[in-house]
């Protein structure tokens, strides 16, 4: 949202973040992405260790068939666990752990941006160093690439509330549940984003098949989210 929001605004925003029947949607929705990820993640590790030709090239550090998938497989199922450890922690009132959590997913959605727009992005990711991931993979240097796609506001909001400890995090340590469900809304918005990059990816590298089935019930589900939770258009968290 641009500018600061009026008080019927953040009024109606606070209703729809603690509606019992959106709470349950919401954390449906987040459950259900985290198996989808995973299952989705496991399917690409097969095709990754199996098919392609890294490894009769001798080019793979790990012997896989293919690194790029076998890349995008991993990314995928780190992000099940951030989805799902994040979602339990908003249920269980843990909010400000959760919130570092939610940061992590930005820098996966960054990731699968740069795996879906640049080619071998995800394979030079799977094989890099740690000086390698620095000075190509660091969110900054991901942002700038992005040339505007992604803004710095949003990832200091997240390392200022759940990356960094900070006094921000009084917020969150008595929130009444209204913070969580807009963390978790967050979340979930990123978590769409890594899904549409990766199907992106998927599609240009010729794996979409693979997952074809998932794709569709995850873009309706996301679809029919935004349309009966107001923060399910939203494009972040305030």
């Amino acid at each position: 949202m641009n500018g600061q929001p009026n008080s019927a605004v953040l009024e109606g925003i606070r209703g729809a973040a603690m509606n019992s029947e959106l709470v349950s949607l919401r954390d449906e929705l987040a459950t259900f992405t985290a198996r989808v990820f995973l299952e989705a993640g496991k399917l690409f590790e097969v095709d990754g260790a199996l098919l392609g030709r890294d490894r009769i090239e001798g080019t793979s550090p790990f012997g896989n068939g293919s690194d790029k998938v076998a890349g995008v497989a991993l990314l995928l199922q780190i992000a099940s666990q951030i989805i799902s450890g994040s979602t339990m922690l908003f249920g269980s009132g843990q909010c400000y752990a959760a919130a570092a959590l939610v940061r992590q997913i930005v820098e996966i959605e960054y990731l699968a941006w740069a795996f879906a727009n640049r080619d071998k992005d995800a394979q030079l990711w799977l094989r890099s160093t740690k000086r390698e991931r620095e000075n190509f993979f660091a969110p900054r240097k991901i942002r700038e690439a992005a040339n505007g796609k992604f803004g710095s506001k949003d990832y200091g909001y997240h390392c200022d509330l759940g990356g960094h400890p900070t006094p921000l995090a009084r917020s969150l340590l008595n929130d009444n549940g209204t913070q969580a469900q807009l963390l978790l809304s967050d979340l979930l918005h990123h978590a769409r984003g890594v899904w549409i990059h990766l199907m992106e990816w998927a599609e240009a590298a010729g794996c979409g098949q693979v997952v074809v089935a998932y794709n569709r019930d995850m873009l309706e589900r996301y679809l029919r989210w935004a349309k009966v939770d107001p923060l399910g258009v939203l494009p972040e968290a305030l």
